[in-house]
């Protein structure tokens, strides 16, 4: 079946596309491979996922070990192009988001081997981090159509978009240091730029509402992970909205206390967190700042967030009854 990479397909009937296009992803067992080889794991990961992919009966019709992400989108819309279906993405955060451009209301599915420092959206998708079990889910995982955000009417995203530290973290990740000390580089470059963050004013206008606050940093989460560790508990990939949060106030113990509870596992307080919840939300600062999504530093604001409702064929495990 040949796919034009030019026409999206209405969201509709959406059950039946999902049934017709695992029943064909299992009958043909047929994929390509992209991996981002640059990733924190995934020099280890590519040779490994060949062999186990192929072990259990999926025949890869290409296979490519990326160590230039920025080749990795090329690459995807390329293949989609030619009409493969099933694509099998090995990368963290930023290599999945750099891709789902390509998928949003296609007949193809996407299936993850999580090879990232955060791993955030697999985490999201209750993918699991270990090779052998992720590639166990996409063998034998279902398809689900999932929700992505999309900044200013033209750029998907997975996971999360965020504004201020993170943004300025993602900014200046060194990335030897990413690479080499994964999370724990995270934390050295947080402590760093968290001295050097100074308060913003946020203009948010959602639903006929507009807020005014000051803030050190504001995600807008359609997953509840960010950095690898849970913070949005109110997000969902299959809501209707989007959730936007800022810890409330701007100073830098708060922001402190709330990432040391929610990496402890603690739901931090609400009288904390600012949390708005809308499907299309606009967010202006002044002074202006940059926007990462998905850890990767794409604009600045203002910004416009909208709900692209299933839009992602996507694989996951079959336990996640929340997720169809």
């Amino acid at each position: 079946m040949t796919i034009d990479p030019t026409v999206e397909a209405e969201p509709i009937d959406s059950l039946e596309r999902k049934r017709s296009l695992e029943a064909a992803i299992r009958t043909r067992r047929e994929a390509v491979l992209v991996v981002n080889s640059r990733s924190r794991r995934g020099r280890q990961l590519y040779r490994r996922a060949k062999r186990l992919l192929r072990e259990r009966g999926i025949a890869l019709a290409l296979t490519y070990p990326v160590r230039n992400p920025a080749r990795i989108p090329e690459i995807v819309r390329d293949a989609i192009g030619k009409g493969y279906q099933f694509i099998i993405v090995g990368g963290g955060d930023g290599t999945i988001s750099s891709v789902v451009d390509f998928f949003a209301y296609r007949s193809v599915v996407l299936g993850i081997l999580p090879a990232g420092t955060a791993n955030s959206y697999a985490r999201a998708l209750g993918i699991p981090l270990a090779l052998d079990e992720a590639v166990e889910v996409v063998v034998s995982g279902k398809v689900v159509d999932v929700n992505l955000g999309k900044i200013n009417g033209n750029h998907h995203f997975a996971n999360a978009a965020a504004i201020g530290l993170p943004a300025s973290i993602a900014r200046h990740m060194p990335r030897l240091l990413k690479r080499w000390f994964g999370r724990v580089g995270y934390l050295l470059v947080a402590a760093v730029r968290l001295v050097r963050q100074r308060p913003f004013r946020c203009t948010l206008t959602a639903s006929g509402r507009t807020i005014e606050f000051d803030a050190m940093e504001v995600r807008v989460a359609n997953g509840q992970y960010q950095g690898g560790v849970r913070v949005a508990n109110e997000a969902s990939l299959e809501s209707r909205d989007l959730v936007i949060q800022s810890i409330k106030g701007g100073s830098r113990w708060a922001i402190v206390r709330f990432w040391t509870m929610a990496m402890l596992g603690h739901r931090p307080s609400i009288d904390d967190v600012l949390v708005v919840k809308a499907p299309d939300v606009t967010l202006d600062t002044a002074p202006r700042q940059y926007v990462s999504i998905d850890g990767e530093p794409v604009t600045q604001t203002p910004i416009r967030a909208t709900v692209a409702r299933n839009a992602l064929m996507v694989v996951a495990p079959r336990e996640r009854t929340d997720l169809v």
